[in-house]
């Protein structure tokens, strides 16, 4: 899929490829850094840098869930760079496996211009397709953009989880959310 963002650029979603390994693994890292610059970033990932051996792990996982049919993972591609990614990973157990659990990132200077909207809507569309009926998320409740974008695509709110994440020296509420799509 293709499409002009809000400020005029052209983005790229799609599957993530072996060969977008050293892509993955800088868009990775440049999480790793503003994390460390910005403690009230909502990722609980991205600890510290990745090595192109560690990101390849990670790449072939996502691959092979995709191909089982358990994963759904597309990435946003601007000027060739990774710019986002989302994915949702379908829950294990036969009482669960209708359910998903979902996730996104976009960079620094890419969000606010419709690429977050686009990935999530890319990848909600593949889970539905895959048979995951209900999709649940995490966030930070502090982070009013992102909530506002997860309500425009129709996630509702099940409720806060105080003190979830401790993050140098603060704690930070995290909302659990929820989308059934079979209501979308």
């Amino acid at each position: 899929m293709e499409f002009v963002t809000s400020d005029g650029r052209r983005c790229v979603l799609r599957a993530p490829i072996a060969r977008d390994l050293n892509g993955l693994t800088r868009f990775a890292n440049a999480f790793a850094k503003e994390k460390h610059n910005n403690p009230d970033l909502g990722l609980v990932s991205f600890d510290r840098r990745l090595t192109r051996e560690q990101e390849g792990r990670w790449l072939r996982e996502i691959i092979e869930g995709v191909a089982r049919e358990e994963a759904v993972s597309v990435a946003a591609f601007v000027g060739g760079r990774v710019v986002g990614h989302s994915a949702i990973h379908r829950r294990r157990f036969k009482d669960d496996r209708h359910s998903g659990v979902f996730g996104i990132a976009v960079l620094d200077g890419y969000r606010g211009v419709g690429i977050g909207e686009k990935l999530m809507g890319e990848v909600l569309d593949r889970a539905w397709r895959i048979g995951i009926q209900l999709v649940e998320l995490d966030v930070f409740s502090n982070n009013v953009a992102a909530i506002r974008l997860y309500e425009k695509m129709g996630f509702k709110k099940a409720g806060t989880i105080p003190d979830k994440i401790f993050r140098r020296g603060r704690y930070y509420d995290e909302d659990v959310m929820f989308l059934d799509l079979r209501k979308r």
